[in-house]
């Protein structure tokens, strides 16, 4: 199993002994934080390769698991990818994600069948299991109201590569731009024998994962960072299917920035309220063009979604992936998808995010995002109305237009093809 051991070392050295005025510099805080995670850290990963290593000696099998057309959900983070990610998760007859508790607690097949074991025990002699796992995700929710987490809920699988230290999830811990910004940047700053090693891990870990769940379903990832994976995750997955989503910059800006430096309020003393802004300028540019860039000549690989229209009509919007992926929603999923597309529209943000408390300048968003603007049609006045709380009818999105004309051929074609067969 791939680990990055020097990685390890060098993140570890600079934050004890070369942070001074830096945004991860050492404080008693900071000093504390890192005692705690190395102390909680290391012994864990410990155990979690000697059952890794257990899988290779009781589920050798796992190795033969096929990944057939996995699903990447990509796209700035604050653009509704959670929200498409754990909609169609709910889809159990064709989809698999990992849970939180895989990823934490269990990365390796033994470790699931000995935790469902002991909770089929323990469910057995009248334990109150669920009573528990909804008083710890009740715990979890009151300290994650940005990005709702639940021990049982689908969440982003790149968390994964913490156990090999390759993964850009370690940058709220780790702020150190030198080691951390090339992960935003992976298929361009990222060597190529160490993309492979990476990617090879992370496809061990989905075969494992798609093996512990009987082999037959697809795997549906959502990540951010894998906005930055394109390329990679195609050398792996020659077959994967992307669905990209995107929210006017003047929202997701903002909301990022908050979002980041409260991570960083926790785990670091940083020397300002909104650290590393011009960094996140450029990767959540990044975000916005390389998807733009890599599949302007590939309509059958990638799907895009604007957030205004998935947040409008989410049932709608699903419908048209399902088109896409050429998958035939069951009835009890779509009856699902109702009752969650109506929860959705009670839904409102408690966030109110401030530009000049950021110090960001809204002409400069605009400017610098120019080509996202244009590209996805985003009106700057939309953005306006929507903090006055006005409803908006958006208007048709070009792109949008062309992707169902072509979802409505790709539908009809499919129809004459079974009634050629059924003449025959």
């Amino acid at each position: 199993m791939y680990f990055d051991f020097p990685a390890f070392i060098r993140y570890n050295f600079k934050s004890f002994f070369m942070s001074k005025g830096k945004n991860y510099r050492l404080t008693f805080k900071r000093f504390l934080i890192l005692i705690i995670w190395l102390i909680l850290y290391i012994p864990n990963e410990i155990i979690y390769h000697f059952f890794l290593l257990l899988d290779e000696i009781i589920f050798p099998r796992y190795r033969k698991t096929e990944v057939i057309k996995p699903v990447f959900i990509i796209g700035n983070p604050r653009s509704g990818t959670t929200f498409l990610h754990r909609l169609m998760d709910k889809d159990k007859e064709h989809f698999t994600s990992f849970k939180v508790w895989e990823l934490i607690f269990a990365p390796s097949i033994t470790q699931r069948k000995l935790i469902w074991g002991v909770i089929a025990f323990a469910k057995l002699i009248g334990a109150p299991v669920k009573k528990v796992s909804t008083l710890l995700n009740k715990r979890i929710a009151k300290r994650t109201k940005t990005h709702t987490v639940r021990l049982d809920a689908a969440e982003e699988d790149d968390h994964i590569l913490i156990h090999g230290w390759c993964s850009a999830t370690l940058w709220a811990l780790y702020p150190i731009p030198e080691e951390m910004l090339p992960y935003f940047f992976f298929d361009r700053d990222i060597p190529r024998e160490k993309q492979d090693k990476v990617m090879k891990l992370y496809k061990n870990m989905l075969q494992r994962h798609l093996y512990a769940h009987g082999g037959n379903l697809t795997i549906l990832s959502k990540n951010p960072d894998q906005s930055g994976k394109i390329a990679s995750l195609l050398r792996f997955f020659p077959d994967a299917r992307f669905i990209n989503l995107a929210r006017n910059p003047l929202e997701t800006v903002p909301s990022m920035m908050d979002f980041m430096a409260a991570g960083w309020q926790v785990f670091c003393n940083p020397l300002e309220p909104y650290p590393h802004k011009q960094q996140f300028f450029e990767v959540m540019g990044f975000y916005y063009t390389y998807p733009m860039e890599f599949f302007k000549d590939k309509p059958d690989t990638c799907y895009f979604i604007r957030y205004d229209d998935l947040i409008h009509d989410p049932e709608a919007m699903v419908s048209e992936v399902y088109e896409f992926l050429d998958i035939d929603p069951s009835e009890e999923f779509t009856a699902l998808l109702q009752q969650e597309a109506e929860k959705s529209k009670q839904y409102k943000s408690e966030h109110v995010y401030s530009l000049e408390e950021m110090e960001l300048n809204r002409d400069n968003i605009i400017e610098s995002f120019s080509g996202v603007f244009d590209f996805y049609e985003f009106g700057a006045e939309e953005t306006i109305l929507h903090e006055k709380g006005v409803f908006l009818r958006f208007r048709d999105w070009r792109l949008a237009k062309k992707q169902r004309r072509r979802l409505r051929m790709k539908k009809r074609r499919k129809f004459l093809r079974k009634k050629e067969i059924h003449l025959e």
